[in-house]
C-alpha cells in the first residue's frame, strides 16, 4: 500500500474542499484533479497487478448531492455507495481501487461529527455499496475485460448510470424500432 498515494489523495481532497457547503466553492478544475489522481493510481495498480477490468472514475454531481445531505446533521446513511471517513486511510486506499466504483465525491466538514467519529470529512465512492475485494478483479492486461469499451487512458469506460439519459434514450429507440418493425411485418 502506498502511503504517498493516500496522503496525496487526502491533500487533494483538502485543497478542493473547505466547508460542508461545497458546490459553491469547488471548481471544475479541483474536481478534475481528484479524478485524475485516482485514475492515475488505478492505471498504475492495474498494470502492476495484471487487472483487466479497472474502470475510470468520474466526479459525480448526483453523488455530491447525497454527500452534502449526509453532512447535514451527520447522517451517514447506507446506499449505492461506500462511505469512507478521511481518517480511515486504509479503506480510502482500497476503495480508490475498487473496480465496482466509477464515481467519487469528497466533502470536508466545517463542524466535526464527533458522535459518528468523523472529524474532518469523508468521501463517497459509487455506484456500488459493495466494499473492495480482490475477488472483483479480472486478470488480464489493462482494459482487456471492459464491458463498455476502453477510455483513452486504457481504463474501462463506466457503463451508463441507471436512469441516465443515455439509458433512457436507448429504451426509447428500442421501443420505436420495435413498432416500426411490427408495422412492416403486417
Amino acid at each position: 500500500m502506498s502511503k504517498r498515494f493516500v496522503l496525496l489523495l487526502l491533500f487533494f481532497v483538502h485543497l478542493v474542499t473547505s466547508s460542508a457547503i461545497l458546490t459553491k466553492r469547488r471548481t471544475a478544475d479541483s474536481k478534475e484533479r481528484i479524478v485524475k489522481d485516482i485514475n492515475e493510481r488505478r492505471i498504475k495498480h492495474a498494470k502492476e497487478n495484471n487487472i483487466g477490468n479497472m474502470p475510470e472514475v468520474s466526479y459525480d454531481s448526483d453523488l455530491e448531492k447525497i454527500a452534502l445531505e449526509m453532512s447535514k446533521g451527520c447522517k451517514f446513511d447506507k446506499g449505492n455507495h461506500v462511505f469512507v471517513n478521511y481518517e480511515d486511510e486504509v479503506t480510502a486506499y482500497f476503495e480508490a481501487l475498487n473496480p465496482l466504483q466509477t464515481q467519487v465525491v469528497c466533502v470536508d466538514l466545517t463542524v466535526p461529527c464527533t458522535e459518528r467519529k468523523v472529524e474532518k470529512g469523508f468521501c463517497l465512492f459509487g455506484p456500488s455499496g459493495e466494499a473492495f475485494s480482490k475477488k472483483l478483479f479480472k486478470t488480464g492486461p489493462l482494459g482487456s475485460h471492459c464491458s463498455h469499451g476502453t477510455a483513452d487512458n486504457g481504463l474501462c469506460k463506466a457503463g451508463p448510470k441507471n436512469g441516465s439519459n443515455s439509458q433512457l434514450n436507448f429504451w426509447i429507440f428500442a421501443v420505436i424500432a420495435a413498432f416500426v418493425i411490427m408495422s412492416y411485418l403486417k
